[in-house]
């Protein structure tokens, strides 16, 4: 054998030593590699200087001290911006800097109650006892034809300009909807749930009623009657007050009273229609502080107004003490009505006014404040102002008239706007902000504890 081929068969023979190699260290493997994977790769300063291990513990300890300091002020601050969400005045209704023309917003609606203090008591009084006759846009007519009676606490009333009752009462839910209300006609060319007219032309109809200008031909007068009958009993004295049209009388709110004397008494009526800015129907009624038509939450109406919701807080509320309503309420089908006597019960007992007292609530808002009834984030408001000019009359047997005139005072009026001064988005950036401030985390840094904890060793395993 040549020397050359025993070489060759020595280097077969000798075995090949192999090394080992060590096994493959995947990334994020066990509780410590995916720890170190993510402090290796964060971008959240505080964690790698606490939970790595590169510094010393005298060095991690001042970083801890530091971060537990930026975690208090962070929570102090979040805490203010908290309760500055909360307050109450958050919500501003501000005037807008562009008027409106009189006939964007519905003539405001008018009901004729008696007084409370009668001094003859029977039966519900007649309309043509008391309406002479009635004119609306220079045209005079029997107030029949423009006055529909509905059911109050004072008894019968009768108003002018209202919704249909089978507009604004739930006829699901309640049972008497034509017992409180004759009212009948439907609205048209009108969208309360923005507050706004559908089409702006002068030939359209439209109901509610509408002022065009404020010349004579759209102002309302009711000529009122005052005069003995039979019984030597005189027609009741009248109170006069306005509304919105989608507002149910339930209860007159500061009426203005029609003296005996002959003579004229003026209503000029200032109107206010409030808004609220589009993106505050993604909010809840607590942020915002009003509710809209699409939040009702009334079970006997089916357009909410705050007054509405007081009518209905006060209905079940009496429920609930007299297990049973009076007729002038909203009936449920298995609800009882109560008799004669449950007409002079006062709800305001002892237990009631303490509670008033207690919380500081005026007795005129305690059904608003016990069903949380907070204003509709589009409304239409009402005020007017009184004037009187009255000629004594020479013989008192003889019959009176007095004329009612309501009128607006201008042909524009600025409108409310609602706006939230500190809303949530202002809230969710300043809390970025401030967390971004003071421990140098955002969104990213969140996601990055979701990618290295959960994603990665899902994927690489």
């Amino acid at each position: 054998m040549e020397p050359m081929d025993k070489v060759i068969l020595q280097q077969r023979e000798v075995p090949c030593n192999k090394v080992p190699q060590p096994p493959l260290q995947v990334a994020g493997e066990g509780d410590e590699g995916i720890l170190k994977d993510y402090l290796h790769n964060s971008s959240f300063p505080v964690a790698r200087y606490v939970l790595g291990s590169d510094l010393r513990h005298s060095l991690r300890l001042f970083w801890v001290a530091v971060g537990l300091c930026l975690v208090a002020v962070f929570s102090f601050t979040v805490t203010v911006c908290i309760e500055r969400l909360k307050d109450p005045s958050n919500v501003f209704v501000g005037e807008a800097e562009r008027p409106l023309p009189i006939w964007s917003i519905p003539f405001p609606a008018l009901t004729l109650c008696p007084t409370k203090k009668q001094t003859c008591t029977g039966e519900n009084i007649r309309l043509e006892q008391l309406c002479e006759k009635i004119c609306w846009e220079d045209n005079c007519t029997q107030c029949a034809k423009l006055l529909d009676p509905v059911r109050t606490d004072r008894g019968l009333c009768y108003t002018f300009n209202a919704v249909a009752g089978n507009e604004i009462f739930n006829n699901v839910s309640i049972t008497n909807v034509r017992h409180l209300s004759n009212v009948t006609r439907l609205t048209e060319n009108w969208d309360f749930l923005r507050g706004l007219q559908l089409i702006h032309k002068v030939q359209v109809k439209e109901y509610p009623r509408a002022a065009q200008d404020i010349s004579g031909r759209y102002r309302l007068r009711i000529f009122t009657l005052r005069e003995l009958n039979e019984s030597s009993c005189p027609t009741p004295s009248l109170d006069a007050y306005i509304h919105s049209p989608i507002d149910f009388p339930f209860k007159p709110n500061k009426p203005t009273p029609i003296p005996a004397e002959q003579g004229l008494v003026l209503l000029t009526v200032y109107p206010k229609l409030v808004r609220s800015q589009r993106y505050l129907r993604y909010f809840t009624s607590s942020a915002t502080g009003c509710i809209s038509q699409l939040q009702n939450p009334l079970k006997y109406f089916t357009i909410y107004t705050q007054a509405n919701c007081e009518m209905e807080c006060h209905t079940n509320f009496f429920l609930q003490m007299r297990r049973c309503v009076l007729d002038h309420m909203p009936r449920a089908p298995n609800t009882s009505l109560c008799n004669g006597t449950s007409k002079y019960f006062n709800v305001y007992n002892k237990n009631t006014n303490a509670l008033l007292r207690a919380e500081k609530i005026p007795r005129s808002h305690f059904f608003r404040w016990k069903c949380n009834c907070l204003p509709a984030c589009v409304e239409f408001r009402y005020s007017a102002e009184v004037s009187q000019d009255l000629v004594s009359p020479s013989n008192d047997s003889e019959p009176t008239s007095t004329q009612l005139v309501v009128e607006f005072a201008e042909d524009h009026f600025y409108p409310l706007v609602r706006v939230v001064r500190y809303g949530w988005i202002d809230f969710l950036a300043n809390f970025g902000g401030l967390i971004a401030l003071f421990l140098g985390v955002s969104i990213v840094s969140l996601l990055e504890v979701f990618f290295f904890c959960l994603v990665k060793p899902a994927v690489v395993r």
